[in-house]
């Protein structure tokens, strides 16, 4: 059985879904950004610190982000779709929110390095510093040396594109474990 043979299915390549999709992107983003400045304001998360603090605050961001991907997927299912999703058309859904995300993010980094908090690169380069000599054993000079190797990152512009990297990779990652519990295949195409 096809949508020919029944015309109360719906045919998914008629429905749009981007629209939907990047506008729970912008909300998911806002949100973030939201928690972002609270986190920084309040001191709850230090830049360069790895404690447990950054880890929680990582798996709400990473949280929050499932569930905007999950809410857009699902909306779209079971409003636009008759109840029943592709896992590609659900990881297509996905692959949207996550894209808003990541270009916001990538702005909101660069406003953010650049004008908000511009001394940030010192607190990083000294934590970091202090985490080579503390818990690695390094020696001073090899501290030294290592973070003058890494020191063309340390600009607004390379750290909003590491910024954008690491969101959509864990943002796809989060994505195609969504869409596998999200997928709902039509019996009629079985």
């Amino acid at each position: 059985m096809n949508t020919l043979d029944n015309p109360n299915m719906i045919d998914p390549s008629t429905v749009p879904y981007a629209k939907k999709a990047f506008t729970q992107g912008l909300i998911a983003s806002l949100i973030l950004i939201a928690l972002n400045l609270l986190l920084s304001i309040t001191g709850l998360v230090k830049p360069g610190d790895t404690g447990a603090m950054t880890w929680i605050s990582n798996i709400l961001i990473w949280g929050l982000i499932a569930y905007f991907i999950y809410a857009a997927q699902t909306s779209h299912r079971d409003e636009d779709l008759g109840g029943y999703i592709s896992y590609g058309r659900a990881f297509s859904v996905g692959g949207i929110v996550v894209l808003a995300i990541t270009l916001i993010t990538i702005v909101w980094s660069y406003i953010y390095f650049s004008f908000i908090d511009p001394d940030i690169f010192n607190t990083i380069r000294e934590t970091s510093m202090e985490q080579m000599i503390n818990q690695q054993g390094m020696s001073e000079e090899e501290a030294e040396n290592a973070m003058e190797m890494m020191s063309f990152m340390w600009n607004p512009g390379m750290m909003s594109i590491f910024a954008g990297i690491g969101t959509v990779v864990a943002g796809l990652i989060i994505d195609l474990i969504v869409s596998a519990v999200v997928k709902r295949d039509n019996p009629a195409f079985a």
